[in-house]
């Protein structure tokens, strides 16, 4: 398998190079005693000074980086010799152990699985959490508990959640300077650190007093902006629509499959990462060629699952399968489920998204309104009926993470009857939303959930009125924020396109979209990424 080159113009825009000036600096001395915990005024019980605070007006899309951090500490009087990225070994390290902390009051826990007394940070607004979020884990060089790696490039943490800073590089003292995003509605940033006394009394923040020394930190507060941006690469997929497309996380790259011109039916198998760029990959077993099939990532058995899709290219009889298949990182298997839903259509794929919440990929419509779900555990299909759905069409569907819900727009009955509805799935029933405003009716658009933006994203699509006669594609991109959709302007945007492969690419920390059938008939092998600069 011959893996791609990237070229350099992606490489930087992937890094998040930036000229954007800084909205706001401030440079904040950060003293060995000052306990993370004591954020906002709370008492968490430790021995240790509240931390620093940096204040800053609440506003979506902004990102704070550390450019510099300087200076040393020590524990119990000793030498300040730790830097803020903390220590693999030394005697602070065997008085107090790795960091293994729960919630503490409205704070979130941390895991440090194999260091100790990093520069942390936490996000608050103007009043304490309800309740803690989830503590995160992070580790230097051992994964055998899973976590975030420190070389990371960006970070999202939530409300109260206490994170890794160190000294703001991918490297120790050497890397690329790491984004942090900042919660709408943070106003405060606080800075300190996480210290613990020898076990077994080592599980909450102490022995802060006896610290020495102090780190020098640069804060930089900036907005950004949202962009489309198009990289130069070598060795794409051939040109297509209605290819299916989702992020693999357990493989760490974006899996395509399929789709068709009207000449070609395909049953390739790409992968897309940041390093590497599109790959073609060569499983022993695949599906048969389609188009439409949908695709979604099954967190709880780390797979990829793929129903239906369409056994034709454009301009031939439609025969649609109901064959279920599975990706494993390395090949696909077809499944035999007892029951499984009926062959369905979709010109676009998208048609199934996993549902953190219930543990299962949710399916809705593909010309009728049936609303499914895969248990991929028992691999097993299961109908269920919601007291009320959408009518009947083929959709697609996003799962927003902030709601906790399935997020279905549009979508077509037959090409003919086009609609232009914002529907949720909470796993019980599907409820019609009512937001002021929305995008224009539409079928074959792409959707699909930023986990950064915290918004689920959709661009352009077919707006009809029917196939084959005054078909009319568009290059919107619109933003759901749970209540409302948002429309967004943007310097530059891809061609309009209905068909498009369209999904949160977790290397690149952006949407990836890509192919999709334009509005002289023609069809794409194009490449863009929809993130922030």
């Amino acid at each position: 398998m011959r893996l791609e080159k990237i070229s350099t113009t992606l490489l930087v825009a992937l890094l998040g190079a930036t000229s954007l000036p800084a909205q706001d600096q401030v440079s904040l001395t950060v003293d060995a005693t000052m306990d993370v915990y004591r954020a906002g005024g709370y008492n968490d019980g430790s021995n240790g000074i509240a931390p620093v605070v940096f204040t800053f007006p609440a506003h979506a899309w902004q990102t704070m980086t550390f450019p510099s951090v300087g200076g040393a500490w020590g524990c119990q009087n000793g030498l300040p010799e730790n830097g803020a990225d903390g220590i693999i070994s030394g005697p602070c390290l065997a008085q107090g152990g790795p960091t293994n902390f729960s919630s503490i009051g409205p704070f979130s826990g941390i895991h440090l699985t194999d260091f100790q007394g990093p520069l942390v940070g936490m996000f608050l607004a103007d009043t304490l959490p309800v309740s803690p979020p989830a503590a995160l884990r992070f580790y230097a060089s051992n994964n055998s508990d899973g976590g975030i790696q420190t070389d990371f490039l960006a970070l999202a943490p939530q409300i109260g959640q206490v994170f890794f800073i160190g000294d703001g590089l991918t490297g120790t003292g050497t890397g690329s300077i790491q984004t942090f995003y900042v919660p709408d509605d943070a106003t405060h940033l606080y800075l300190g650190y996480l210290d613990n006394c020898k076990a077994p009394n080592n599980t909450t923040p102490s022995c802060y007093s006896d610290n020495v020394g102090s780190l020098n930190v640069t804060a930089r507060l900036q907005q950004y902006r949202l962009e489309w941006i198009k990289p130069s690469l070598i060795g794409l997929p051939p040109a297509r629509t209605s290819a299916s497309m989702v992020y693999d996380p357990a493989m760490g790259a974006t899996l395509l499959y399929g789709g068709n011109t009207y000449n070609t039916l395909f049953g390739d198998t790409w992968a897309f990462s940041k390093t590497t760029g599109w790959t073609q990959l060569a499983p022993a077993v695949s599906p048969p060629p389609l188009q439409g099939a949908s695709l979604a990532y099954d967190a709880t058995t780390q797979t990829i699952v793929l129903f239906g899709g369409c056994l034709a290219h454009i301009g031939q009889s439609i025969t649609c399968s109901n064959q279920t298949w599975t990706w494993d990182g390395v090949t696909w298997t077809e499944q035999f489920p007892p029951v499984s839903p009926a062959a369905r259509n979709w010109n676009a794929p998208n048609g199934m998204v996993f549902d953190s919440q219930l543990g299962k990929v949710v399916m809705f419509g593909g010309l009728d309104n049936e609303t499914w779900e895969w248990d991929g555990k028992s691999k097993t299909w299961t109908q269920q009926f919601p007291a009320h759905s959408p009518s009947p069409r083929s959709a697609t569907l996003a799962y927003d993470e902030s709601a906790n819900q399935v997020v279905l727009f549009g979508g077509d009955f037959t090409g003919y009857q086009l609609f232009g509805d914002t529907w949720t799935y909470d796993g019980v029933d599907w409820v019609q939303q009512q937001p002021v405003t929305s995008p224009e009716a539409r079928a074959d658009n792409g959707l699909a959930f930023d986990p950064i933006l915290k918004r689920v994203v959709l661009f352009g699509g077919l707006a009809g009125p029917c196939e084959d006669c005054g078909e009319t594609r568009l290059n919107d991109t619109w933003l759901w924020n749970g209540d409302n959709w948002i429309q967004l302007q943007t310097a530059f945007s891809p061609a309009p396109r209905s068909g498009t492969s369209f999904t949160y690419d977790g290397t690149t920390k952006g949407m990836l979209l890509f192919g999709g059938w334009g509005t002289d008939f023609s069809f794409t092998d194009t490449t863009w990424l929809f993130k922030f600069f």
